[in-house]
Parts: C-alpha cells; structure tokens; sequence
C-alpha cells in the first residue's frame, strides 16, 4: 500500500491527544509514534525520517510542524509546545479533513496509535 495520509495528520492527533492528557508536548514524543508505525507496518503515513538522540528519536520534519506552528502564531513555546486553541482547532481541521478524505487508512492509524477523532 501507499501512503495516503501526510505525516502531518499523525503530527496533529499527537498535539491533540498530549494536550487533551495533559502531558508535555515535545518532538521526541511525536517523533517516537512514527517509530511505532514502522514497526507496526502501517504504510498508510508519509515516511519522515528519524534519527536517534539522547533524549529519544527526533524528527526535523516533527520540528519544522512546530516551527510553523509557532510562526503562523498557532503556539508560543517550542520545548515543550505550548498549543493554544486555535492550534487546536487548526491541529482538528486537518485530523478532520484527512479522517474524512481517507477514513480506511486514517482508522488504521488511529487504531495503531490510540488516538481518537
């Protein structure tokens, strides 16, 4: 299978759910699920590539969403990511679109990662 889902939308689902949890938002811990997508073989997301730090896995790509987070004024701190609503709101429009446009391959995703829509 190819893949049908940006990397953005696995991106938006872990603000989404860290936040919704209460819990730091750090780009090891986004970077880290697409890790877990590897190992799951879940081809339905876009590859990013990941490399391996102290810390944990760390992707630019995971960095760059959050710069542009930050820059479009969607969030005001980088580590940990402060979102405020309407990155939020933005972070749901795009879960939205891409659940809409792909349900099949969104649900697998989804499953694999617990998230909820």
């Amino acid at each position: 299978m190819t893949a049908t889902l940006p990397p953005e939308v696995v991106m938006a689902c872990a603000i989404k759910s860290l936040r919704h949890a209460d819990r730091d938002i750090l780009i090891e811990n986004v970077s880290g699920l697409f890790a877990k997508l590897r190992e799951e073989k879940i081809e339905e997301v876009g590859r990013v590539a990941l490399r391996r730090t102290p810390r944990g896995l760390y992707s630019e790509d995971v960095e760059a969403f959050f710069g542009r987070l930050l820059a479009s004024g969607f969030a005001e701190a980088r580590s940990p990511l402060k979102v405020n609503e309407e990155g939020i709101q933005l972070c749901q429009e795009l879960i939205d679109e891409e659940s809409q446009s792909h349900p099949e391959a969104f649900d697998r995703v989804a499953h694999v990662l617990g998230f909820d829509s």
